[in-house]
């Protein structure tokens, strides 16, 4: 057939049951070649990825833990030994083959929060675990101690028997105890709101896990009233202004009272001024008036005598007043102004050093000469004017000021004669020459047996009290020997400063030996630092130095001073420690 025959003739020449066969067989070719490249080119499902696992895990602190890896949750649970802490801690793992961390093995987790480690696998395929720690529940129902924050006051444990001691007053019918015992351990009834403990109290302990329990008795015991002096220190007006008016004297002296204060120490003598109209400041001053020397010049209301309203508004309430001589032989501070209104009349009267300086303590503080019979005599004639004039007066204090001179004191002429009139010659320039030191010494303590001799008779049953520093210090520095007026009967009460917090237990102990050795009157009533500057007592040191002196046995205490008390905590304190009235002991 030539080429150029086109396909359409030759299809025609073929007879027709020849195509059909022809056209079916081509059908079921192509069908079968279409199934066989299907078949070749369907991937092959892809094998599960193998994940990594944490094997085994410990901890190098806690060997002994209850530890479980769970690898359905991804979890890995701590449970630590009874009473442990949930801290710091350094795990110690095993992966799986080939396997990796974050972080690793001997790394350390805090346990208190939940911790992750993160796990790779060589494949790629990754994972992450939750680490989650408790502490097991206590098997110990014990309780170790007992604390009732109401009173600030621990038990005394006696076996199963817990008891409290507290102050005469306390109200025992409503009040919270807080107990040490194992974590997890409960309490019936719940000493976390309040009990009434006016009858002895059954109190059940109980594990976290029920199993275990103990029966406790819980007392309060009310101690009797208490005999002692809680004193507050009253400054001068130019500290305090809340008793500069009859209205503020009766809220002032309320807030002692409801306080349960029961004495009152008031500035009588500061920057060469009294607390009343003095007519023998008046006489040895350049001052116009005797009210110009008045310190509370400015006070209104009431009677119009600051001093004679405070005593009456104290008295009403059952509270004491002491007239505390604050500056006492004390000219002033920071420097000597001879044209203050007592050294303007008596220029002669102040005091000189072994350098011919004024003499001075710390650069700070200058006196007048405390050894001058007209000086002295000056003092004890403003002490006996004030009991003339303000006979229901309770007491006179004298100061870490009076008696007091510092030791590089007495070369001034008046104190050169004197010595030279008792021994027959002058004062030796070292002022640490023994004879010299006893000699300026006897001085100061005949001036405190002076004030005993001539104000007692003034007044019945009159007060005759001191603030000095502690001893020895204050007689090295400011000859202050207070051992010896003690020991010379010149002394009722006994309020010395221990104003140094961190010595004061020290301080107080030393001071109650000293007085013991010269009297077996209990007259010790430390003297606090409640408010310093701005500063105000701690709360827990307060709390402290209280329950120091009713350990020891002083007698009461006395704060520095009245601003102090108008602190919340302040207040708090000592509605625990002074929840009744005490009875005044002298």
């Amino acid at each position: 057939m030539p080429p150029e025959f086109p396909l359409f003739y030759i299809i025609s020449w073929i007879p027709m049951n020849r195509i059909l066969k022809l056209f079916t067989l081509f059908v079921l070719l192509f069908a079968s070649c279409s199934k066989s490249t299907t078949t070749d080119e369907t991937p092959t499902p892809p094998v599960d990825p193998v994940y990594p696992e944490i094997l085994t895990f410990s901890l190098e602190e806690y060997p002994e833990a209850d530890i479980e890896i769970d690898n359905n949750e991804n979890k890995i649970y701590i449970v630590l030994p009874e009473g442990s802490t949930l801290g710091t801690a350094t795990p110690i793992f095993t992966l799986s083959e080939g396997a990796t961390s974050t972080p690793e093995s001997g790394t350390a987790m805090d346990l208190s929060e939940s911790q992750a480690i993160y796990l790779s696998a060589e494949s790629g395929a990754a994972r992450k675990y939750t680490v989650e720690a408790s502490v097991a529940p206590a098997s110990d129902a014990s309780v170790t101690a007992m604390y009732m924050p109401d009173y600030y006051a621990d038990a005394v444990q006696s076996g199963k028997t817990f008891t409290f001691t507290l102050p005469y007053g306390a109200d025992v019918t409503a009040v919270t105890i807080e107990a040490t015992a194992k974590d997890g351990v409960t309490f019936s009834p719940d000493i976390s709101q309040p009990v009434d403990l006016s009858q002895p109290l059954t109190l059940t302990s109980t594990t976290a896990d029920g199993k275990t329990s103990l029966q406790y008795t819980v007392k309060a015991v009310i101690s009797e009233q208490e005999h002692a002096v809680r004193g507050v220190y009253l400054p001068s007006p130019s500290h305090t202004n809340s008793f500069l008016s009859y209205s503020k004297i009766c809220e002032s002296i309320d807030l002692l009272d409801e306080l349960n204060f029961n004495c009152l120490f008031v500035c009588a003598w500061a920057q060469t001024k009294t607390a009343w109209d003095s007519d023998v400041l008046l006489a040895n001053t350049n001052y116009s008036s005797a009210s110009q020397g008045n310190m509370y010049a400015s006070y209104s209301g009431g009677s119009g005598d600051a001093l004679h309203d405070i005593i009456e508004v104290a008295h009403s309430k059952g509270i004491r007043v002491i007239l505390w001589f604050e500056y006492g032989f004390m000219h002033g501070n920071g420097g000597v102004n001879m044209s203050d209104p007592l050294l303007a009349k008596h220029p002669d009267w102040i005091g000189i050093n072994s350098k011919g300086e004024y003499s001075n303590y710390n650069g700070t503080d200058f006196y007048l000469n405390a050894y001058s019979p007209e000086v002295q005599e000056f003092m004890l004639s403003l002490m006996e004017e004030a009991i003339e004039k303000y006979p229901e007066v309770d007491g006179i204090q004298g100061d870490d000021r009076l008696p007091a001179m510092p030791r590089d004191s007495g070369y001034d002429d008046v104190t050169k004669a004197l010595y030279y009139e008792d021994t027959g010659s002058y004062p030796p320039s070292n002022p640490e020459d023994s004879a010299w030191v006893e000699w300026r010494l006897d001085r100061l303590n005949g001036f405190a047996r002076a004030m005993s001799e001539r104000l007692r008779p003034k007044k019945e049953g009159l007060i005759v009290c001191f603030a000095p520093n502690k001893y020895p210090w204050c007689e090295g520095v400011l000859m202050q020997d207070w051992p010896q007026w003690i020991a010379d009967g010149a002394v009722d009460l006994l309020t010395v400063q221990f104003y140094v917090t961190v010595s004061y237990e020290y301080d107080v102990k030393q001071a109650l030996g000293y007085v013991e050795q010269n009297t077996s009157e209990n007259i010790l009533n430390p003297a606090m630092i409640l408010k310093n500057g701005d500063s105000i007592l701690m709360e827990q040191i307060l709390v402290s130095e209280l329950k120091y002196n009713r350990s020891v046995g002083t007698c009461g205490e006395s704060q520095f001073w009245f601003e102090g008390l108008k602190t919340d905590h302040v207040q708090k304190v000592f509605k625990a420690f002074y929840p009744a009235k005490a009875i005044f002991p002298l």
